[in-house]
């Protein structure tokens, strides 16, 4: 039995489980006109309040280059704004009220996306899948 062939290399299976995810919660989303990304960065901006655009692609384990082109049709739709940052030079993302709606639009369905995996793996499964991935230690 081949223990480390390619079928069974770490990175194509992870990668295969968060599309399988993604799609999952984007056809969740599908109403709201969001994808699972966009809603992230969005519950991101809610929680967390304005950030650098480098701040939040930190937060959001991103590229910086790839968080800046996904944020162009969430500031196109009104959903995020620039504002002068607080401290330092530059600007700062924020969520507008448009931004807000939106967002709390899209939480029910998210809830349903989240209910729909439990059912899937089991609710300790994804608890415990959830835990181990977010315990990891980045990989250098």
């Amino acid at each position: 039995m081949d223990t480390d062939g390619p079928d069974l290399c770490y990175a194509l299976a992870a990668r295969k489980n968060a599309r399988r995810l993604s799609r999952l919660y984007d056809s969740h989303l599908a109403p709201t006109g969001l994808s699972v990304s966009q809603f992230s960065i969005l519950t991101t901006l809610s929680s967390k309040g304005p950030q650098k655009t480098a701040d939040l692609a930190d937060l959001l384990v991103m590229e910086r280059t790839s968080l800046v082109r996904a944020l162009k049709p969430l500031q196109a739709m009104g959903w995020i704004a620039p504002h002068p940052a607080a401290e330092g030079r530059g600007h700062e993302l924020v969520l507008t009220a448009a931004g807000k709606k939106k967002t709390a639009a899209a939480v029910p369905l998210w809830r349903a996306a989240q209910r729909a995996f439990e059912a899937e793996v089991g609710r300790d499964r994804a608890i415990r899948q959830r835990d181990e991935i977010l315990d990891a230690k980045p990989a250098r």
